[in-house]
């Protein structure tokens, strides 16, 4: 059984904003700042980040099933801003399912805000497609991200006026 569950977060931050986030090497770590009661860690197993980097998440274990796996960024398209990010050990695969894969997209809505989707796609074998219900699509990821990119703006103009005020006698 082939299926999907998807989620849209609509944010008042440019497309590119977002997208220079969940396009960074850095985001297994940030991720992992920016959701700590959903990640334990992420641990970086192959690559630096980028397209066909391997890594290894860990769920803080008070989370649903899988709390382990592997994932693969199969695709970072910086013209579409969509991320492509596959289970390929452990986790949904251990539960029947046979592709089990993220894609993050970043739609500009105009200038100074965006739509950030997520879709799960999946193939489950028949025996198991009971679990195809555990899976839901959430906007955590995204809240945190574009939370992130809100904060870090504030930051900088925080330290402009300091700054500019400093600058002044």
């Amino acid at each position: 059984m082939r299926g999907h569950v998807e989620s849209e977060y609509e944010v008042a931050v440019s497309a590119d904003e977002i997208w220079a986030v969940y396009s960074s090497p850095d985001l297994p770590r940030l991720i992992v700042e920016l959701m700590p009661t959903r990640y334990e860690r992420i641990d970086v197993l192959e690559g630096d980040g980028t397209e066909g980097t391997i890594i290894r998440n860990y769920l803080v274990p008070a989370n649903p099933q899988p709390l382990t796996w592997n994932e693969k960024f199969m695709k970072i398209d910086n013209k579409t801003r969509t991320k492509v990010v596959r289970h390929i050990e452990g986790g949904w695969l251990d539960m029947g399912f046979t592709l089990y894969e993220n894609i993050f997209t970043v739609i500009k809505k105009d200038k100074n805000s965006c739509i950030i989707t997520q879709r799960t796609v999946f193939d489950v074998a028949e025996e198991f497609e009971s679990n195809a219900s555990l899976i839901s699509s959430s906007w955590g990821m995204a809240r945190a991200v574009a939370n992130y990119v809100i904060q870090n703006r504030a930051n900088k103009d925080d330290n402009k006026k300091s700054a500019n005020r400093v600058g002044c006698f």
